[in-house]
């Protein structure tokens, strides 16, 4: 094979490529219709096969009366025959003759309709049991179907949550570290406020060591009281 051959058969595979992923995209869709189209072929059928019972009981009908009839001028060609009545016997000889005649084709004619009445029997009860598989099946791929459309919704969403938790998660450790960083700024602003205090500052300078104005008036009391 060319590889122009190779081309030429692969752009013919190509060209079938979208229509088949379009069959499969709706291959439910696609066996419905079939099943549907099925159930009306069965009904025409049916139909067709009551007509043919119809006929083939008419004709057993007719068969039977015949069958009768002959019977009828077979015993009216003896009591013909015993009155040496030969004209009339023939006569009824010629009519049981045909009648017979009749009688032999309606009979295979009604055999043929029996073996078809069987053999459309048959399909019909066969195409039923298997409409009614297909259809099991049919209900069992569109809940198989159902189930994994779920089965990716309850995905995605479980991602979705997930997802909508770290987010979250998040959200509250930014306000929690906001929240931190206020209540160091609010105890930073109480520290300089205490530092800005007076007392504040007698108290480092009393921790300090160094003497405090209450403390030099003290001193100057004592040097005046002191002999000059």
């Amino acid at each position: 094979m060319t590889i122009w051959t190779k081309m030429s058969t692969l752009l013919r595979a190509s060209a079938h490529e979208p229509a088949e992923r379009l069959v499969d995209a709706h291959a439910l869709r696609i066996m419905a219709q079939e099943l549907r189209d099925t159930e009306q072929a069965m009904r025409v059928a049916k139909h067709e096969l009551a007509g043919l019972m119809a006929h083939h009981r008419q004709l057993e009908r007719h068969n039977t009366g015949l069958a009768q009839q002959i019977a009828r001028r077979e015993d009216q060609a003896r009591a013909a025959m015993a009155r040496s009545e030969d004209a009339l016997a023939l006569e009824l000889a010629t009519r049981i003759a045909e009648d017979e005649k009749q009688l032999r084709q309606q009979g295979q004619h009604a055999a043929q309709l029996a073996c078809r009445e069987q053999a459309l029997r048959s399909g019909l009860r066969d195409a039923a049991r298997g409409l009614t598989y297909y259809k099991r099946e049919l209900a069992l791929a569109k809940a198989n179907q159902c189930s994994a459309h779920v089965t990716r919704q309850l995905g995605a969403h479980h991602v979705s949550l997930r997802t909508g938790l770290d987010d979250i998660a998040q959200s509250l450790e930014r306000i929690k570290t906001r929240q931190t960083h206020q209540a160091d700024v609010e105890e930073a602003m109480r520290e300089l406020d205490h530092e800005a205090n007076d007392s504040d500052l007698e108290q480092r300078l009393q921790a300090s060591g160094i003497t405090t104005e209450q403390d030099d008036a003290q001193a100057v009391l004592t040097r005046l009281r002191a002999p000059g």
